[in-house]
């Protein structure tokens, strides 16, 4: 059995060892647009050849797409249109509803499991993919009952191979819950990353001089690729939009706070943000 995995970053390359490490498959075979990306992934070991999109397609009995949300979207009806009756398909978009959608009415549905394993990284591309990238973390499988049993086995092994924890959601759900825990956090990151660039435009040997482990570690996301997010942004908009918005609402309680001298209110305020330690990534 061949797998395909067509992206070769941190998330495609990882999988890539992660399949590798198991002895999953006969060959892992792969395809990626940056040149730069396919080198590399033959170098480090993550594929055992780079070949065409259309020779993986025809060659693969299970196919990875691990591109930017967009590109999914695009590419899943022409390779579900391609495949035999006995491919499956598996996306790894942070993403799902626009996704399942795209292919809601297609005849080859079924061979299509639509998952997101949550195991991202500020840094990206093949140099930074490792095998136990996802070991005891969370995989959201999405609209499974749109999926052929044996395909939903496939993909099951596959992550529990990597050793990660399934979690059923249907695709709409996904995209609202992923919304406040993924995707507005990046935001913050990135527009927080914005204003003390803008602040400190001038004033950048006080900005080293000063910068501490707090903005480093809530700006890390804002090392993140555009490329990668600015998809997921407008896939996902309108649930940005309304994370935002939440964001903000709680932004200005604590800035009237501030205005009003209300510190024992400040004191609750945070108190009740201490919350968050009860709940555990692993």
């Amino acid at each position: 059995m061949n797998i395909g995995i067509i992206g070769l970053g941190l998330i495609g390359g990882s999988i890539g060892l992660g399949l590798k490490k198991s002895n999953f498959g006969d060959k892992i075979i792969g395809t990626d647009s940056n040149q730069e990306n396919a080198s590399h992934a033959v170098k480090l070991g993550i594929v055992d050849e780079i070949i065409s999109l259309q020779d993986l397609i025809m060659q693969s009995s299970v196919i990875i797409l691990s591109i930017p949300v967009d590109g999914i979207e695009k590419i899943l009806p022409i390779i579900l249109n391609k495949i035999s009756k006995d491919t499956v398909i598996l996306d790894t978009g942070s993403t799902k509803y626009d996704i399942c959608n795209r292919v809601s009415s297609h005849p080859k549905r079924s061979r299509f499991v639509a998952t997101h394993p949550i195991a991202g990284i500020e840094n990206s591309g093949p140099i930074s993919a490792h095998s136990d990238l996802f070991y005891k973390k969370n995989c959201i499988i999405c609209d499974s009952e749109r999926s052929d049993p044996d395909a939903m086995s496939i993909a099951k092994k596959i992550y529990s191979l990597m050793e990660m924890r399934m979690i059923y959601i249907s695709s709409k759900e996904h995209d609202l819950y992923i919304a406040y825990i993924s995707h507005l956090p990046h935001v913050v990151s990135f527009a927080l990353a914005s204003t003390v660039l803008k602040k400190f435009k001038n004033e950048e040997k006080i900005f080293h001089n000063m910068m501490g482990s707090g903005l480093d570690s809530t700006t890390r996301l804002a090392k993140s690729k555009p490329e990668t997010w600015l998809p997921i942004f407008i896939s996902n908009r309108e649930n940005l939009i309304q994370s935002i918005d939440f964001y903000i609402d709680y932004l200005e309680i604590f800035r009237n706070h501030l205005i009003n001298k209300e510190f024992h209110k400040i004191d609750q305020y945070m108190k009740k943000a201490n919350d968050i330690k009860d709940k555990k990534y692993v």
